[in-house]
């Protein structure tokens, strides 16, 4: 099943770019205008890619890499020292525990939310929800392909953001950005069809001049209703390169025994596909890679239940695991490690409540600590910046510059800073008539200056 070349449908064509019709919630209301830098930012720069593998309903920061033992841990985590100054539960976490050379762990972050939705916007959006603006605001996502798309070869087919396994009425789109760096939305579970087939390649493009001829009425920009066409088609012109491209099938190929080697999993079957991605070179600069199940309110260490923190982490270990080794193990046409052109950050929305746990052997949602997971593009390997108490309730050492808990906007700072992105950068004109700022230093508490973690690289 995970060798056969993905073959595309009429209704299967339909869908290709995102979400289809369905998807127009994820478009722009209007195109971005007066771009403006507030500030003058060198960013890091170094990285082609940005990869983020969101651990979707909130890891146990406890039981993952903030690992807190007390009357609670059960004896078959297999706790151990794996470096000076590092616990980890190895039985859990086997191939990760083996691998900290390669990446760098923060104790010390914290969420504004701590409810699923709003926290999951928030990751991807960098502020509060906002009804009013909720069509304009893009996500980090959007804002990378925006920026990337001077940098785009001819020779490009892929599209320059795409997310896997993520429920699209929560995937945050292009907002006021042109609509071509709206995210393509696909799950690694279904059949991908991004390969017209060599002999229906005349017919395919037969109907889409048919198709441009009866829309041609429709994309006049001197109506609304002409903009709305219009986004909608640019944002299926985006696809056509993958659509006409045979080196596309490769990348949506997932051999048996890379299955089998990251977990015969859904999330092992998109961390192949995002090396594949990322060893095409073929335009995809963010990827959003959604690892759903954390939100583990009871029976968490249940093996009985369909989702418990020892499938989840079995999980995770072998996807993350295997994409660091391989994206150290191969080397792009400019002979350079693929890991070194891409920056991985993984985390959830919030953490987990702290101590034993909950009456129904859960644990809730919990913003005061959580932890996540950085390597690539530069980041030191073997490192643990920041700690929270004996219990993982609050934190009590930052472990960076900042002297204060890791906010997600500095976690979005950072994935602009290493695309070479200036995150002062704001949109004057929207429809609300309020700037888009790439970077908001309004935050819950109020005025707050947000940075790069430069700790990270250090």
């Amino acid at each position: 099943m995970h060798t056969d070349i993905p073959k595309l449908t009429r209704r299967a064509w339909l869908r290709v770019g995102g979400v289809g019709i369905a998807g127009y919630s994820l478009l722009p209301t209007a195109q971005a205008r007066n771009v403006e830098a507030k500030a003058k930012i060198e960013p890091r720069g170094g990285a082609d890619v940005c990869i983020l593998l969101f651990l979707q309903g909130g890891p146990s920061q406890l039981d993952t890499f903030d690992v807190k033992e007390g009357p609670w841990t059960p004896p078959d985590f297999g706790i151990q020292t794996v470096k000076p100054g590092l616990r980890m539960p190895t039985a859990l976490l086997p191939q990760l525990s083996q691998r900290t050379d390669r990446y760098t762990i923060i104790r010390s972050m914290e969420a504004w939310e701590a409810e699923h939705a709003r926290g999951t916007y928030y990751l991807q959006a960098g502020r509060l929800l906002s009804p009013a603006r909720l069509k304009e605001i893009p996500s980090v996502g959007s804002v990378v392909a925006y920026e990337s798309a001077a940098r785009r070869k001819d020779s490009d087919f892929m599209p320059p953001f795409i997310s896997m396994n993520m429920d699209t009425s929560q995937l945050v789109g292009a907002g006021v950005l042109p609509a071509r760096h709206a995210p393509m939305a696909m799950f690694s579970g279904a059949p991908a069809p991004f390969v017209v087939p060599e002999g229906e390649r005349p017919a395919f493009e037969r109907r889409l001049k048919l198709l441009e001829t009866l829309d041609h009425g429709w994309r006049r920009e001197d109506t609304h209703r002409g903009r709305i066409f219009s986004d909608l088609d640019g944002y299926y012109q985006s696809a056509y390169p993958l659509l006409n491209n045979p080196k596309a099938a490769p990348v949506f190929t997932i051999p048996p025994e890379d299955h089998a080697r990251y977990g015969n999993s859904g999330v092992g079957d998109a961390c192949v596909m995002a090396r594949n991605i990322v060893a095409a070179d073929a335009g995809t600069k963010f990827i959003f890679i959604s690892h759903n199940g954390w939100d583990l309110h009871a029976g968490a260490y249940d093996k009985a239940a369909g989702n418990n923190q020892y499938k989840l982490c079995a999980d995770l270990d072998a996807a993350l695991s295997n994409l660091l080794d391989d994206l150290q193990a191969k080397n792009d046409a400019q002979g350079r490690r693929l890991i070194d052109k891409s920056f991985i950050a993984c985390m959830g929305e919030f953490g987990r409540t702290p101590g034993a746990l909950t009456l129904n052997k859960g644990r809730d949602h919990y913003r005061y600590a959580a932890v996540g997971l950085f390597a690539g593009a530069g980041v030191k390997g073997g490192k643990v910046l920041g700690a929270t108490d004996d219990i993982g309730a609050k934190v009590v050492d930052p472990g960076w510059h900042k002297r204060r808990s890791v906010y997600p906007e500095d976690v979005l700072v950072t994935m602009y800073s290493v695309m070479g992105i200036d995150w002062s950068k704001k949109v004057t004109q929207t429809p609300s008539g309020r700037p888009f700022e790439y970077i908001e230093n309004i935050s819950p508490k109020g005025l707050m200056e947000f940075g790069e973690i430069t700790d990270l690289f250090t």
